[in-house]
């Protein structure tokens, strides 16, 4: 088995204890893979904006895979290094597909500068970290531009029900999936983490069979698939349990920094 390399890793449910924060033990475990060499990636759903808070405790994490793959960010640039959108053609035509197949339905969206909201989608809940930026009626002409992810909401619909209903109205290719909040979410063609991932190793020269994956939900199961490892949380959905050929403790148990402590002694040299 090759050494690993690099670990991508979710942050809530998965690298975040419950209450959306890092242990120590899990701080500790990531500055030990920083000093064995071992690039450790956040992996997310969230934007770059509402991650990295989350992250402050570990300031040495570089690179975020975030937006459910559409938008890497580098840390150390404090800048957006590359950033993969809905295609401009695309979004009219999937919202368009949407309000004609579900009724009801509401979006927002967010874009690498903010967001932007439908009033029916807040007056549904809403990302509760993200900032109310522009609100309209009615998503539409003019069209947002460069639209990293679509949100879409719906009054009696959510989770697994609404995102078996949105599925079969994609157009062009386009991604959906869920991160365990009510809404989905909705990406460019081909556009998961497991494919923000892969770009960001094509980038370090890092094999797929080098890499470690952890996660808990549905917006996990391409990367978990695609690593050549992947390791589920023990509080994980029940399509990540399925797709991963491990299984950890629950991020309530610190699970992502045992795996973690178990590459780093893994990689040490022997003897050492």
């Amino acid at each position: 088995m090759p050494p690993v390399r690099l670990v991508a890793s979710d942050l809530d449910g998965t690298l975040l204890a419950p209450g959306g924060r890092l242990t120590e033990r899990t701080v500790a475990a990531l500055a030990a893979a920083a000093a064995a060499g071992i690039h450790v990636v956040p992996a997310t759903g969230r934007s770059w904006r509402t991650a990295l808070p989350r992250l402050a405790p570990a300031p040495g994490l570089r690179w975020l895979v975030c937006s459910n793959g559409a938008l890497l960010y580098d840390r150390d640039a404090g800048s957006v290094a590359a950033h993969h959108p809905i295609a401009a053609t695309s979004l009219p035509r999937v919202v368009a597909s949407l309000r004609a197949g579900l009724p009801d339905v509401s979006f927002g969206w967010e874009v690498p500068a903010g967001w932007g909201w439908e009033a029916a989608f807040l007056a549904q809940g809403g990302p509760p970290d993200a900032d109310r930026d522009v609100v309209v009626e009615r998503l539409g002409t003019p069209w947002p531009e460069g639209v990293t992810k679509l949100f879409v909401g719906h009054p009696d619909l959510e989770l697994h029900g609404l995102l078996a209903v949105i599925e079969p109205l994609l157009v062009d290719g386009l991604v959906a999936s869920s991160s365990g909040a009510l809404f989905v979410e909705v990406t460019g063609a081909g556009v998961d983490k497991a494919f923000g991932v892969a770009h960001l190793c094509g980038r370090l020269g890092i094999d797929r069979s080098e890499v470690v994956a952890l996660g808990d939900h549905l917006n996990d199961v391409a990367l978990l698939r695609w690593a050549g490892r992947g390791v589920a949380m023990g509080n994980a959905d029940a399509s990540a349990l399925a797709v991963a050929g491990e299984r950890t403790a629950s991020n309530a148990d610190d699970g992502a920094a045992r795996v973690i402590e178990q590459l780093v002694t893994e990689a040490a040299p022997a003897g050492g």
